[in-house]
């Protein structure tokens, strides 16, 4: 049996309170650590960085994994060239770019440390 939709609602709403009910515990435990240590003025310190926290501090987003399957590898260009339809493109004639040589990389000698090189 599935539940209800209100049931979901109330799930929802109960969590909800929870969260908040939460936040606001850590926020009078962290003024009350602030007050202990420095009085009133900590307790004022406490609340304005919790303040700058609330403000400055985004809630966490789960934004999900993004998941493309593919039939086949990935076209590479640099190794095997590209070739474009003229109506592709919308020209008059086919383009072909061949593929580039690899070139060593750049950087590859060593160098001497100048911790040994000033001794």
């Amino acid at each position: 049996m599935e539940p209800a939709p209100d049931e979901f609602a109330e799930d929802a709403d109960e969590a909800a309170l929870m969260r908040d009910a939460y936040l606001a515990e850590r926020n009078r435990s962290m003024r009350d650590r602030g007050r202990q240590i420095g009085g009133v003025p900590g307790a004022m310190v406490a609340g304005l960085m919790i303040a700058l926290r609330d403000i400055y501090e985004t809630p966490k987003r789960d934004d999900g994994a993004v998941v493309v399957d593919s039939p086949s590898e990935p076209h590479d260009v640099d190794r095997d060239g590209l070739d474009l339809d003229a109506g592709d493109i919308g020209s008059d004639a086919d383009i072909r770019i061949d593929a580039q040589i690899r070139r060593p990389p750049i950087g590859q000698a060593r160098r001497r440390s100048r911790w040994r090189a000033t001794r």
